[in-house]
């Protein structure tokens, strides 16, 4: 395993969720980390975690980013390219895993399975998005996430929306 995800899966018991979703953004950041996603820690914004666990959905997490679409992740067209969505995605969804993770369920990392995205209407550069993440459902091994972003300047329509499937990485103490 990488240096750099054993450092995002170490032991994290004592950090509150917004703390375990905040982990992913501090290890990229470090100077080391070259990564194609290691602009993101650099766009998004964190503006809450919300863990409201129920009997009937013990994992009930929503994780909400923000962000103003910069010229290097758009396409030619000016709007923000397919395959940044795609990771944007792929990194947020999972950071609402990694914030109702605990010791033996989810804390060893995990992995993407699927990721179907849904680009319903474009956002243009230097348009100011939300990015909300849901955790759907997770099993010992298998979970679900999904995904919208939401364009502030139109009274938040949807602009794109995604499924994330994830395997969860190591042993589970389930």
């Amino acid at each position: 395993m990488g240096e750099h995800f054993k450092k995002m899966f170490s032991k994290n018991e004592d950090m509150s969720p917004e703390e375990k979703a905040r982990k992913w953004f501090e290890v990229a950041k470090s100077s080391d980390y070259e990564g194609h996603d290691a602009a993101l820690p650099h766009i998004l914004n964190l503006e809450s975690v919300t863990v409201a666990p129920t009997k009937a959905d013990p994992h009930n997490c929503r994780v909400v980013y923000s962000f103003t679409v910069p010229k290097k992740l758009c396409n030619m067209g000016g709007n923000l390219h397919g395959g940044a969505v795609a990771l944007i995605f792929d990194i947020c969804t999972s950071t609402a895993i990694t914030a109702v993770s605990h010791d033996g369920f989810w804390d060893t990392g995990h992995v993407s399975r699927t990721l179907n995205c849904t680009y319903l209407r474009p956002a243009a550069e230097d348009t100011k998005v939300y990015v909300i993440s849901e955790v759907v459902h997770l099993g010992k091994r298998q979970g679900l996430t999904k995904g919208e972003i939401r364009l502030e300047s139109e009274d938040g329509k949807i602009a794109y929306t995604c499924e994330h499937g994830k395997a969860a990485l190591g042993s589970s103490s389930l």
